[in-house]
């Protein structure tokens, strides 16, 4: 029999299952998350958990993607619009059924132009509107902030920039609404500028969006040292090196893949996974020999 907690939120009573042994962790976003690096970051500092080392966590990020349902003209040259994750959201938590989602969007929801009042609208209500329906397939939810635009060449981003800068200020004052919000931009901009007092070569993002291996980790950081607090784990659990962590990024990648590909998503050009139970067995095997190196 399924048991149920009830617990209460600003929008009204919202139903938690309770009926499952472990928790089942969603990752949504864009490309940055889809590269998926910050996610086996954090990923591996959820394993070290008492009890959560076999835990099913999954990242369904799709690149170019929005919450905003926007999309500049000729975006990728006119080969296709961005995906809304609403197009598809409906059938990933049918499918997966999450009791954790990990939510980040911004950086395309913009669209690279200037801050306008209708664009900021569509966010807001999409965002909104993906973390109500994730609370109402009765999923924890927390959102991250979006990371910083054009940390390397300011002068050029800056007008960019300035909407990442408003959308993350909206988020974090909707804790007034009992939301779980990361503000990941913020540490990410003192650790770059940390990074560049003691290198002035660093850089965080060659091409103004997508981070290296060290940004990546700036972003597993900010959004560790949030979330461990939020869900009663130990902050203080160490991230797994490259090497010893290389299981994981390729069962990370299996699993994407393989669910991306059984729920359905509306980005061309994105590999076609192995049969679900095919990838989730390889991932066991993958996880096994993550957990058993020193």
């Amino acid at each position: 029999m399924l048991r149920l907690l009830l617990s209460w939120c600003w929008l009204g009573l919202v139903v938690v299952r309770a009926d499952q042994e472990e928790p089942r962790v969603l990752f949504l976003g864009d490309s940055i998350t889809y590269d998926g690096r910050w996610v086996v970051h954090v990923e591996s500092a959820m394993r070290a958990q008492r009890g959560l080392a076999r835990i099913p966590i999954v990242n369904m990020a799709v690149p170019s993607e929005t919450a905003s349902g926007l999309s500049e003209p000729g975006h990728a040259g006119g080969s296709f619009v961005r995906p809304d994750v609403h197009e598809r959201l409906g059938r990933v938590l049918t499918a997966y059924k999450p009791t954790l989602v990990i939510i980040s969007y911004g950086i395309n929801d913009g669209i690279f132009q200037p801050l306008d009042d209708a664009r900021f609208k569509a966010y807001r209500d999409g965002l909104t509107s993906v973390r109500a329906d994730c609370l109402k397939a009765g999923a924890k939810v927390v959102v991250l902030t979006p990371p910083p635009y054009g940390v390397d060449k300011p002068a050029d981003a800056a007008a960019y920039d300035q909407v990442m800068a408003t959308y993350s200020l909206w988020l974090v004052q909707q804790r007034r609404y009992n939301w779980q919000v990361i503000d990941v931009r913020t540490q990410v901009l003192a650790a770059c500028a940390a990074a560049k007092k003691s290198d002035p070569k660093f850089i965080f993002a060659r091409d103004s969006i997508h981070p290296g291996d060290e940004g990546h980790l700036m972003l597993a950081q900010a959004t560790w040292e949030g979330l461990a607090p939020m869900m009663k784990w130990n902050v203080q659990a160490v991230f797994a090196d490259p090497i010893k962590g290389k299981p994981l990024a390729q069962s990370m990648t299996l699993l994407r893949n393989a669910w991306l590909t059984k729920t359905g998503h509306k980005r061309p050009g994105l590999p076609v996974g192995l049969p679900l139970e095919q990838a989730e067995n390889r991932s066991n095997a993958l996880i096994s020999e993550f957990l058993k190196t020193p």
